[in-house]
């Protein structure tokens, strides 16, 4: 606990001069062409987090450019907490000993949205939906990468890679780990100016995480309540942690010659320069649009054109196949009709051939019976009748008339 005390007051004898400095009035705007000399690139930090854990810690970065529009930094920090002395042997240790190298990229984001351009009721037939919206303005406040004309002076956000060496002893209860460990992954956040002094100098301050990667070893020890002493118990390998790991919270204190709301300043002919690129590039795009659009209409004008010569065909194609089918039919009915008319043809010949082979038989028959004598016809005549009188009446009247026109000749001679 005296140690603490110690840590807390350096840190408040260290934070005293420059808060003696320290006046409420805002610097002058930084000009563009501002550059500022290498020494006073340099910014210095602590993260108050490690104090709280009682764990010394310190930190530098380094601008790579003096110019107010610079936007890329690297940072060195180192913190140190080992092997403190004690009476007895706690069962509560917190040893760290590490070091860290970070590169980093500042950006800052547009200003606030007007309200003609935010969702509400009165407004949202003629705006986007309200998740849109929302979207849009976490875009425009957080992820835009963009330098606008009218940036926030007051936040700047950050991204960056880390690696680092920790050693560590670490034991929370009964049991403990002391080994070390390799660390690397991702950090971001954002910083925002807390202080400025006169002279343009700032107390900032620094939010953020850096999760990543752990590649650790140790050995794992228990504590013996009866003899106050570690006992050993065994040993891992080096392995990878198969989890993200939380390396650091960042709640640090950054002393700078230049404020952050002064650094990654400018850009307004860049964003110009961007808008016209975005604008040039909306502008293809929508002609390229437009002229698929064209392209699609006129490949489905084709379609449709052939679609419809195709299906005239097939109606010109079906038309002849129904004339075709027509004219077999009138071919079959008119074949169908010299037919009939053959038969009938045929028909009424073989009836005039038999009626004329009647009157000859007849005519012959007569002649017969003028030249027999009366007996012989009168017994042709019985026999004719005896043959079943298969005769029919015209007959019978034929033969009777026939009789008296030959007993009238009879008596005339």
């Amino acid at each position: 606990m005296l140690r603490l005390t110690i840590k807390l007051l350096m840190l408040t004898m260290c934070l005293c001069p420059l808060l003696v400095q320290a006046q409420t009035t805002q610097p002058a705007t930084v000009e563009k062409g501002d550059t500022l000399p290498f020494m006073k690139r340099w910014s210095f930090r602590t993260n108050a987090v490690d104090w709280m854990l009682a764990t010394p810690n310190i930190g530098v970065e380094l601008d790579f450019s003096g110019s107010p529009e610079n936007r890329f930094s690297v940072l060195l920090h180192g913190k140190y907490n080992w092997n403190t002395h004690h009476s007895i042997s706690p069962r509560i240790v917190y040893n760290v000993a590490g070091g860290t190298v970070e590169a980093r990229k500042y950006w800052r984001t547009g200003g606030a949205i007007g309200p003609e351009k935010r969702y509400t009721r009165e407004n949202r037939d003629t705006t986007v939906s309200l998740p849109r919206w929302g979207f849009q303005r976490f875009r425009r406040n957080v992820l835009s990468g963009r330098t606008f004309t009218d940036p926030r002076t007051w936040r700047a956000y950050y991204v960056g890679v880390y690696a680092g060496y920790e050693k560590y002893t670490i034991s929370l209860g009964r049991n403990g780990k002391q080994g070390d460990s390799y660390n690397f992954g991702l950090t971001g956040g954002w910083s925002i100016p807390v202080y400025p002094f006169r002279d343009g100098r700032s107390l900032d301050l620094d939010l953020g995480l850096a999760v990543g990667a752990k590649m650790t070893a140790y050995d794992e020890f228990g504590y013996d309540e009866e003899y106050g002493c570690y006992t050993y118990k065994g040993t891992r390998g080096r392995h990878f942690v198969p989890y993200p790991v939380v390396q650091d919270i960042h709640l640090t204190f950054i002393f700078r010659f230049r404020s952050i709301s002064k650094k990654v300043q400018g850009g307004a002919e860049r964003y110009s320069e961007w808008d016209t690129r975005q604008s040039e590039k909306r502008a293809e795009r929508t002609r390229v649009r437009q002229r698929n659009w064209q392209l699609r209409d006129s490949m489905r004008t084709v379609s449709r054109k052939a679609r419809e010569l195709e299906e005239l065909h097939r109606d010109s194609v079906r038309k002849a196949l129904q004339v075709a089918d027509s004219l077999k039919d009138l071919a079959r009915q008119k074949e169908k009709e010299m037919q009939k008319t053959e038969a009938d043809q045929d028909s009424r010949r073989a009836r005039r051939k038999a009626e004329r082979a009647a009157k000859a038989e007849e005519r012959q028959a007569g002649d017969a019976r003028e030249q027999a004598t009366p007996q012989a016809a009168e017994a042709a005549d019985n026999r004719a009748a005896g043959d079943g009188g298969r005769k029919s009446r015209k007959e019978k009247r034929r033969q009777k008339k026939e009789q008296s026109q030959e007993a009238g000749k009879e008596a005339d001679v």
